[in-house]
């Protein structure tokens, strides 16, 4: 009964997370930068929390905000100007 009240609990507040993930996405350059740093941070601090817990809803629920966080952080760390690419030799040209 109790993993009942939970899974409850935590589907719409996943739906939430998922909306503020798309928001931060959505956004523009220095903006979408530092929202999708700070979202990412956000998400993977309650992640391990949740995983804290030991229950099979909370777990499910911790793995999937630290994914979540895991990308924000990578979507935070792109470059913002894509004109100068380090992968490309000088022969490429």
């Amino acid at each position: 009964m109790r993993i009942y009240f939970e899974t409850l609990i935590l589907l719409p507040l996943l739906v939430v997370c998922f909306q503020f993930y798309f928001f931060s996405v959505g956004s523009e350059g220095r903006k979408r930068q530092e929202r999708c740093q700070k979202l990412g941070i956000v998400f993977m601090t309650l992640g391990v929390v949740a995983l804290v817990f030991k229950s099979t809803p909370l777990a499910f629920f911790g793995l999937v905000l630290m994914m979540l966080g895991f990308r924000l952080i990578a979507k935070g760390l792109d470059r913002l100007d894509k004109k100068i690419f380090i992968d490309r030799l000088n022969d490429d040209k």
